[in-house]
């Protein structure tokens, strides 16, 4: 007689721990949570040609991103600014990388500023259309290859991550084009330090197939370790108090501050309490991380 069938476990993406329950469900399907870094994510995710061809031909005019993008230019100039501040090199000196850029506002600025090189990454034909009007280089994520290795001064992940299938992959992806020392920005929606139990609230922007990775600053920090990253900033912001109040019963504290406390010096003293250790609140985060070699 064979034996019974298992039901397959996947392991974390972030981790690869065995050790998840399920965390919640919406609409017919399951997200799960990791026991060790918190991590929350759907059971079954979406194909590699799935995930493209939805990014290809339905996101960009789907969610009016020309519109949003260029209401926010002068956000990215002040942007590209603080960039430059955080790496200490003038523009005409630093190439920058912005991954999954949409219609390349933030890239164009940077070729008015002068970059050195600008290269942005994104699925949708409209990107590269404006980027050829513009003078960006917009390459899909398979021809960042072409890029020679050591060439990236700033690689930024605007609520870009947590739409891969495979965050690691894509983060690893990079690396190589990155060089010495090197800045790692990663800004994304933000989810506290959850109980490993399920939960019976729902969380903001768990949207299928757009938001595959729910990141608490646990699994965020756990990843750029994994990938031999140095974190020298990591907080949240926005709503904060509100968010405690809503996700109240189901933090785990007291595991953020145990897990999170080589972090503790690495907030914003700009944003409140909770949007830093060990609470984290902040609907999103904000990484900053180097690149070994410097």
């Amino acid at each position: 007689m064979p034996p019974p069938s298992l039901e397959y476990i996947p392991s974390c993406p972030i981790c690869q721990s065995f050790e998840n329950t399920e965390f919640y469900q919406k609409e017919g399907r399951t997200l799960l949570i990791c026991r060790n870094c918190r991590h929350v994510w759907w059971r079954n995710l979406p194909s590699e040609e799935e995930t493209s061809r939805y990014y290809l031909e339905q996101y960009t005019s789907g969610h009016g991103q020309e519109t949003i993008q260029n209401d926010n230019r002068e956000y990215y100039r002040n942007h590209l600014a603080e960039l430059l501040s955080i790496i200490h090199k003038p523009a005409e000196e630093t190439c920058i990388l912005d991954y999954g850029c949409s219609i390349p506002i933030l890239p164009h600025e940077a070729v008015k500023l002068s970059f050195r090189g600008v290269v942005g990454v994104d699925y949708a034909a409209e990107s590269k259309e404006f980027g050829r009007e513009w003078g960006v280089t917009v390459l899909s994520p398979s021809e960042l290859t072409a890029v020679p290795d050591r060439y990236f001064d700033i690689a930024r992940f605007s609520h870009t991550i947590e739409h891969s299938i495979d965050p690691a992959a894509l983060l690893q992806s990079v690396l190589p084009k990155m060089r010495p020392g090197g800045l790692i920005y990663i800004t994304q929606p933000n989810f506290p330090v959850f109980r490993f139990a399920p939960s019976g609230k729902d969380l903001k922007d768990t949207v299928y197939p757009e938001h595959l990775h729910f990141f608490s600053p646990l699994s965020l920090a756990e990843l750029t370790r994994r990938l031999g990253l140095s974190v020298t900033k990591l907080f949240s912001h926005q709503n904060e108090a509100e968010v405690i109040r809503q996700c109240e019963g189901a933090l785990d504290i007291d595991y953020a501050r145990d897990r999170l406390k080589e972090y503790a010096s690495k907030g914003d003293a700009v944003f409140p309490t909770y949007a830093n250790y060990p609470y984290y609140a902040g609907e999103n985060s904000v990484l900053h991380a180097r690149v070994p070699g410097a």
